[in-house]
């Protein structure tokens, strides 16, 4: 059964303000979806803006302990670096002092706090090469990364593999999505604290989460549950999905596919 991603869900205080950031920033058309604005990204990827149900809770970059952490961050890959830079600044974005990119990459803070990162294209690399091999003109915007364990690494990436049935022939700690969406697992440097759900005051907060459509919302339950998936007590989505929490406690959806 291959899944397809139905949204990435960013949590936020302002929906409407952070999907205006990033419409502006990336030119993706705006919209709404389940009654929140979204963007579908040129990669076809539908990305929401959520308000929270308890106090958003920005992450804190770098990390620090005890404190909220990113959790879930994207990257976008530019032709134009210093460019890119300089027009997600005047809209708002900041620029954190500390910086690990080096000359190829630089971390930002977007207007909720969520860290992401642009990245200089390199045409004759081999992750662009792969990509024109199967079909794209380069690497699609966004790509999504998330945090874990370093020693819970090469599982993560395994349980998603085997739930969703995304390439692995990209690299070995990602997983190829529809539309070219790669998703890349990260062992932290950092200790990891997974999120709470639901949400508690004071703990950390999922900030990101994926939903996954399916044909057959049992059988994929089902089937997450026996790859290590938990499935939490509290469910608010009736016969339409299912929220599960993955190896390391990222919430996740199952949806029934329309």
């Amino acid at each position: 059964m291959v899944m397809t991603i139905g949204d990435l869900a960013i949590d936020c205080a302002d929906p409407e303000g952070l999907c205006c950031f990033y419409a502006a920033f990336t030119g993706w058309a705006k919209g709404e979806l389940y009654g929140c604005p979204s963007l579908t990204a040129g990669n076809g990827l539908k990305i929401l803006f959520m308000g929270c149900d308890s106090d958003y809770a920005p992450p804190v970059w770098p990390e620090k302990p005890g404190r909220q952490q990113k959790q879930v961050h994207l990257d976008f890959t530019v032709d134009d670096l210093p460019a890119a830079l300089d027009r997600v600044l005047r809209l708002g974005a900041k620029r954190p002092a500390e910086q690990y990119g080096g000359e190829g990459f630089v971390t930002l803070l977007d207007l909720a706090g969520h860290p992401f990162c642009l990245c200089k294209r390199h045409l004759g690399n081999g992750f662009e090469l792969y990509f024109r091999q199967r079909g794209f003109r380069s690497i699609p915007n966004p790509s999504i990364n998330i945090d874990c364990p370093v020693s819970q690494n090469e599982g993560l990436r395994a349980f998603y593999a085997a739930l969703t049935g995304w390439a692995t022939d990209f690299h070995s700690a990602a997983l190829i999505a529809g539309h070219g969406l790669v998703v890349h697992f990260m062992g932290c440097d950092f200790d990891y604290a997974p999120p709470v759900w639901p949400e508690e005051p004071g703990r950390q907060q999922k900030q990101m989460h994926f939903d996954l459509q399916v044909p057959d919302l049992p059988v994929a339950v089902e089937k997450a549950l026996r790859l290590g998936a938990k499935r939490p007590a509290e469910q608010y989505g009736g016969e339409d999905f299912v929220t599960l929490l993955d190896p390391v406690g990222h919430p996740f959806c199952l949806c029934k596919a329309e």
